[in-house]
């Protein structure tokens, strides 16, 4: 399959055994590859968003149709599955840090649906300037318990900022975040050229995980998951 593939860089990368920080996506026909389960269809990276609009934020939950839906239902045995997912608006060099979506609802709505999506409405409250749309992502890959943390650069304009945001806005802690994640996503080719993979398993056979965000999805990571970066 022949596919149309853009690096998507972050501001910072790092690594060290076991603990990681933010670092590249893979952007592949439009879909942007996390280092996790999670794929972002839509906002694509670089995108001009502006305030008082409503932006879609959607999120194939599948990978690429790889997945059955019990890997994401709350409590899930099995050895390859979601555990939580939460999306941040993330300004490090502003110290801002506002919740786009947080709990378990974002994987439970729209029932038979591969793709979720977040309805957003950009507060009035938002400042112009460059933000990180951050994705926060725990899972088990293969019976193996990840922490993912991708930030999504996107740019907010803002003629005339109403008030200070106050409304589901949280403090933000000292740059980078530790991360636990796979190496790249495992839905790409070693070469990060198509999709179109069978790794990982799917089926059951782990003992099941409590889904809660403010975890790492290790014992190598833990961690308060509240903010991200620009």
């Amino acid at each position: 399959m022949l596919t149309t593939l853009v690096p998507l860089t972050a501001l910072f990368s790092f690594a060290a055994v076991g603990l990681q920080h933010a670092s590249a996506q893979i952007v592949v026909n439009g879909q942007i590859f996390t280092n996790g389960l999670a794929i972002v269809d839509a906002p694509q990276p670089g995108t001009t968003l502006h305030a008082g609009a409503t932006q879609s934020v959607a999120i194939d939950i599948s990978g690429d149709g790889h997945l059955p839906s019990s890997a994401s239902t709350p409590g899930s045995s099995d050895s390859t599955r979601f555990d939580s997912l939460e999306v941040y608006l993330i300004s490090y060099t502003n110290s801002f840090n506002l919740t786009v979506s947080s709990g378990s609802g974002l994987l439970t709505q729209e029932a038979g649906s591969t793709v979720k999506h977040i309805d957003w409405l950009i507060d009035p409250c938002i400042q112009s300037g460059n933000y990180n749309l951050t994705f926060y992502e725990g899972s088990h890959i293969n019976g193996t318990p990840y922490f993912t943390i991708t930030p999504l650069p996107i740019e907010i304009q803002n003629t005339s900022p109403s008030s200070t945001c106050a409304n589901g806005t949280n403090p933000i802690q000292a740059y980078p975040q530790a991360q636990s994640a796979p190496d790249q996503s495992p839905w790409l080719n070693s070469d990060n050229t198509t999709s179109n993979v069978t790794y990982p398993s799917v089926g059951a056979g782990v003992s099941t995980r409590s889904p809660v965000f403010a975890m790492a999805a290790s014992a190598l990571c833990a961690v308060s998951v509240v903010f991200a970066f620009l």
